[in-house]
């Protein structure tokens, strides 16, 4: 059963109103008498409530953290940037997945709102935020990561993704290759966008000729990666030497699909994919791929709330921070 400030009260021989100064630390109740009431209220297992302190300040150290689907390989890293950050700074966090779903990441929100968090950081399932603009109101700081950012978010943390793509692109042509796919899923967000036109960028200015095979099945990540792999052998047409996948999920997929048709990575075709997922340099996989800042992009995160929450008014000037990405080389692109 909860103790209350009145069974502390009762104990320590004092009024309600000198617990509640006490716990709350203010400056006009005596030094034994403060000590007392702590002692007593830490000897009965007290425990504040915390929804009821929320209402009085207005707010309080908890953030919000939306991610679209926490399975997803990149986001535990990038959570675990973020609660590390919010630790130093002495804030806690809510956790909200909200499996894909704009209605779910509205009513997160709400409930986060309600709460009186200081800030929220969300990786939004859309390129439309529309709904969460219209709960939040400017109330306290957001400020957006993942794969959905792009400028008609105000406050983000992002990827250079379209280097990222340059970077792969790169490694193959000096490689020696000439006749690289690109596959993906679709184009749908500005993360895939970009990826594509850096590959795409990158093989013009080579003198080389883009190649871009699309699912057109609504399919992602592995799937996403072995049906286009089985699509391109069954076109009977010239086989490119090197494949660039959108993510790391689809390589894996177009890498057991070569495998599956009797076709050696890299002997037989070179493969590099996109995020440098914590598994993908097991020597089993041992896949080229560009490495995503993640751990970075949610401790750059918080940083960016925690000085939105430092007191000032909420900016109205957009504050956006681009990472860089980094070529990560291993046995999927080496012909030894």
């Amino acid at each position: 059963m909860r103790v209350t400030i009145k069974e502390i009260a009762v104990k320590a021989g004092v009024s309600p109103a000198a617990v509640s100064k006490a716990l709350n630390n203010k400056s006009d109740i005596g030094d034994a008498t403060r000590e007392r009431i702590i002692r007593i209220s830490q000897e009965l297992g007290y425990r504040p409530n915390m929804i009821a302190r929320n209402l009085v300040k207005k707010s309080n150290n908890t953030v919000g953290v939306l991610v679209p689907d926490i399975s997803t390989p990149i986001y535990p890293t990038i959570y675990k940037g973020i609660n590390d950050t919010a630790i130093k700074h002495g804030y806690t966090l809510l956790l909200g997945d909200t499996k894909r779903s704009a209605e779910q990441e509205r009513n997160y929100v709400i409930t986060m709102m309600e709460n009186r968090v200081s800030g929220l950081l969300i990786s939004p399932v859309s390129n439309d935020i529309s709904h969460i603009k219209e709960v939040v109101r400017d109330q306290v700081p957001v400020i957006f990561f993942g794969g959905k950012v792009n400028d008609t978010m105000q406050h983000y943390v992002g990827v250079d993704n379209y280097r990222g793509g340059r970077l792969a692109t790169g490694h193959l042509i000096d490689s020696g290759h000439s006749r690289i796919l690109m596959i993906c899923d679709d184009l749908s967000t500005r993360t895939r966008n970009d990826r594509v036109n850096g590959y795409r960028d990158a093989m013009v200015e080579r003198g080389l000729e883009p190649d871009v095979l699309f699912n057109d099945q609504g399919l992602t990540g592995m799937g996403c990666g072995i049906s286009l792999v089985r699509t391109l052998l069954g076109e009977r047409r010239v086989l490119p030497t090197a494949l660039f996948a959108l993510n790391d999920l689809m390589a894996i997929g177009a890498m057991q699909a070569l495998s599956e048709a009797g076709l050696r990575v890299p002997q037989d075709m070179c493969v590099i994919g996109y995020d440098d997922l914590y598994f993908v340099s097991l020597p089993m996989i041992s896949l080229t791929t560009i490495w995503q800042p993640k751990y970075e992009t949610g401790e750059m995160a918080f940083e960016h709330l925690h000085h939105m929450m430092s007191g000032e008014p909420v900016e109205k000037e957009s504050r956006r921070i681009v990472l860089q990405p980094e070529l990560r080389i291993r046995g999927s692109t080496r012909r030894e």
